[in-house]
């Protein structure tokens, strides 16, 4: 019935969006504050609106059919401060001039994430992060982890030294709790959680957002923690770059740009291939004479990545609207373990890992504004990932069961699994007078995951003990989601955003052996769950100056798919879901405070997240194991992440930038953890892993003329984390050191044309203090040391 409702209150906002009214144009000039001269390629924006101009090489700028009423105009571009202006519109406003002061600080551009609504961060009353281009260049990140890396509240680590799989943590929440957004298309999802980050390249990526907190009330599933949207570029005019970068143990980037604009028509194309070969630099140790040191297993596995791509825009088909069309294609190779005698070449040997990944997706999309001021956005989006991975889980139970015999070629077979994935969208947005604006829309989801695997019946009890067996699953899930939004304008200085989505899921999954291991496969398990999530946001601006934000949203997830848990990236497990397993619900409240003047940014934001019935993967128990499954998700208790954020950003002089941010955090369950019932660590049980008690920043920024030397260093205070040796019973949990990572950079541009730069990654050399290798999972600091590496970048304009 709800559901209902609202489809019947999009079809009317349809309807009223195409109601004819007056609509005029805006034309001006944006000046630097200091010469007085235009700028060009500037950014002038209707808040609110996907409509908007650049300026030209004069600084000119005309913005056509914007309808009459008031209309907040903003004006930015990179290294230079933001102008607002609340313009009436009654037919055309010419004249309207912006002066933009130059800064060092990094200031944010457009955002869509926090409301789904195009605002300026300064403006949006979600609070919302922004990692600049020029953040992402000034760290030379080749992928979406090291974008990640450092930023405050967020926490990316690599785990197993053979596969170097990543994990993302968002303000202490795990990563099945962070929905990951591609232009705002929950895209990147199943499969893709393992390596992705790692697979994502930089090359054409205009900024990074963060939104922290329960997002579920726009992007559903997963958004519990939070959701991270990777802006893609859009190309104003003519212009190319080509990269070549080299570093120390073949850690090496290529890449290519190239944009244009012409009439209506934007394009661009992105290449970038990145490459690393094996690092061996530590062993199993409790101290770090003992640790570091090489053992012949990869710490870094070899790497091959290449991703390809582009981006279509077409304007004005049919008055004021846009046809976006996207493509990328990645293809990656990773292999480690042994190297010893390059043992890790033969994908089937003993403490080896070969994972093949190609992943193709698209993306079409069409935006249409009504002369109303009516708002209508739709996309579909088609993901189709694949992989094919070996490890040595077959060859070690097969000699187990055989007595130490090797079984023979034709046995051996690596993991191979497909993944589609389809999202469509539809968005309405329109203005509804008396300062309120109204989104509503659906979003539709479909997934289907094929997986297969040889294994070894390992129970000695098992009639079937030493057989080899192909075990084979298939996935399928569907999920819908309505939901309806609104921004009110109070008064000038008070927004109100109150918002609320409705979601169903339904999935299922079925199993298959082969031979006498279940060879008509298990009962399939059937899951359906719905819930509703509602979301509020308060913004005050106290004065022109100082803003208070705050934010009340719960979140929900529900497991479904592949599961890196346990570290089971090459296995097909069966994992059984119980059709009374409730999902996770996530209550989550912040309030934050930004104080801007001149060249000070200054923040601080106080936030909490409650986590009930939090899920688990964890072994069968005796039931479930009876039904033929290995492992079951599980609700295992509640649990709360908590902290307070302070973040600086201060120019110091007119080339020098500091940059700081400092974050106190705790988060525990309410109970202790049943593994750990009775053994001295019991209580430490209670916090939740992997989760520093400090998290700090520094970073300084210094670009006389054309050099920039840029030095950043990262804190992370101490933390919990589970050791479990061989990978069983648990053995302890290790309290963490606190350390802190330096990174340093230094560039030069020519003529505009050519910039050269040298960096240090992990320039302390610093590696984590204890480590085990056969807990896979036992990383909490770098494995390997210090990376120097040096490129050069040519710019076609």
């Amino acid at each position: 019935m709800k559901s209902r409702k609202l489809l019947l209150l999009l079809m009317c906002v349809v309807v009223f969006g195409v109601i004819d009214v007056n609509a005029g144009q805006i034309s001006g000039t944006v000046l630097d504050k200091n010469t007085g001269e235009g700028l060009a390629w500037a950014t002038v924006q209707i808040e609110g609106t996907y409509r908007g101009a650049r300026t030209d090489e004069h600084g000119h700028f005309t913005i056509m059919d914007v309808p009459d009423g008031k209309q907040k105009v903003i004006a930015s571009m990179i290294g230079y401060t933001t102008a607002a202006e609340d313009i009436a519109v009654v037919g055309d406003v010419p004249g309207i001039e912006f002066t933009l002061k130059e800064t060092p600080l990094e200031t944010g551009d457009v955002v869509v994430t926090g409301t789904r609504t195009p605002r300026y961060v300064k403006e949006v009353p979600v609070l919302t992060e922004v990692i600049t281009r020029k953040s992402i260049e000034d760290k030379a990140a080749h992928n979406l982890y090291e974008v990640l890396d450092g930023s405050p509240g967020v926490r990316v680590e690599q785990q197993c030294q053979a596969c170097n799989f990543c994990v993302l943590r968002l303000q202490g929440l795990g990563a099945d709790h962070t929905q990951i957004l591609l232009d705002g298309q929950p895209v990147y999802s199943g499969l893709a959680s393992v390596y992705g980050l790692q697979q994502l390249g930089t090359e054409g990526v205009e900024q990074v957002e963060v939104v922290k907190g329960a997002g579920s009330a726009l992007y559903g599933s997963n958004a519990i923690a939070g959701a991270i949207n990777i802006v893609s570029a859009i190309p104003q005019k003519t212009e190319g770059k080509v990269g070549l970068e080299m570093g120390e143990h073949g850690t090496n980037k290529y890449s290519l740009y190239a944009g244009t604009k012409k009439n209506n028509v934007s394009i661009s194309l992105f290449a970038q291939q990145d490459q690393g070969n094996i690092i061996d630099e530590t062993r199993d140790g409790n101290t770090r004479d003992e640790v570091y040191e090489s053992d012949g297993i990869s710490d870094r596995v070899r790497t091959n990545n290449k991703n390809l791509g582009f981006n279509l825009y077409v304007d004005d088909l049919t008055g004021t609207d846009q046809l976006t069309f996207k493509g990328r294609i990645i293809s990656e190779n990773r292999q480690g373990g042994e190297i010893t005698d390059d043992l890790f070449e033969n994908i089937f040997s003993a403490g080896t890992e070969r994972i093949v990944t190609d992943r193709y997706s698209g993306e079409l999309g069409y935006w249409k504004q009504f002369v109303s001021g009516t708002q209508l956005e739709t996309s579909l989006s088609y993901t189709l990932h694949k992989r094919n991975a070996t490890n040595d889980t077959f060859l070690g139970d097969y000699q187990a069961t055989h007595d130490d015999a090797l079984p023979p070629v034709s046995e051996l077979r690596p993991y191979i699994a497909e993944e589609d994935l389809y999202v469509g969208n539809l968005n309405i947005i329109h203005p509804l007078g008396g300062g309120h604006r109204l989104l509503a829309g659906l979003q539709v989801a479909h997934n289907n995951l094929d997986e297969s695997g040889k294994y070894v019946v390992v129970d000695e009890e098992d009639d079937n003990y030493g057989v080899s067996y192909t075990s084979s699953s298939s996935k399928k899930a569907n999920d819908f989601g309505v939901y309806i939004q609104d921004e009110y304008s109070v008064t000038d200085k008070v927004e109100l955003v109150g918002g609320v989505r409705y979601d169903y899921h339904k999935s299922e999954d079925s199993f298959h052996g082969s031979g006498n291991v279940y060879p008509d496969g298990v009962e399939p398990v059937e899951y359906d769950e719905s819930a509703v999530n509602p979301r509020f946001a308060l913004k005050f601006d106290a004065t022109s100056e100082l803003t208070f934000r705050l934010n009340v949203g719960t979140g929900f997830r529900v497991p479904y798919g592949f599961s890196e848990d346990l570290h089971l990236c090459s296995g097909s497990p069966r994992v059984y879901k119980a059709g009374n397993l409730k999902p996770e619900k996530s209550y989550s409240y912040s309030v934050s405070a930004d104080y801007i003047i001149d060249d000070i940014d200054l923040s601080i934001n106080l936030y909490r997240t409650e986590l009930k019935n939090a899920i688990s993967f964890t072994d069968a128990d005796e039931e479930v194991t009876a039904l033929g499954y290995d492992y079951q998700w599980k609700n295992i208790d509640d649990a709360y992440v908590m902290g307070i954020e302070l973040g600086g950003q201060f120019g110091l002089t007119r080339n020098l930038a500091l940059m700081a941010d400092l974050a106190f955090n705790k988060g525990e369950y309410d109970n202790v953890r049943e593994d750990w019932v009775g053994t001295q660590y019991e209580d430490d049980s209670k916090y939740i892993s992997r989760y520093p008690n400090l998290d700090a920043g520094l970073k300084l920024d210094f670009s006389p003329r054309q050099w920039n030397f840029i030095v950043d260093a990262n804190y992370k205070g101490k933390m919990y984390i589970d050791y479990f040796a061989d990978g069983e019973e648990p053995t302890k949990i290790k309290k963490t050191e606190s350390y802190v990572i330096v990174n340093a950079m230094i560039s030069k541009t020519f003529l505009d044309t050519y910039k050269l730069y040298l960096g240090a990654k992990n320039l302390s050399d610093y590696i984590q203090e204890e480590k085990h290798a056969d807990d896979a999972a036992f990383m909490y600091a770098p494995v390997y040391g210090r990376i120097i590496y040096g490129g050069v970048q040519v710019f076609i304009k």
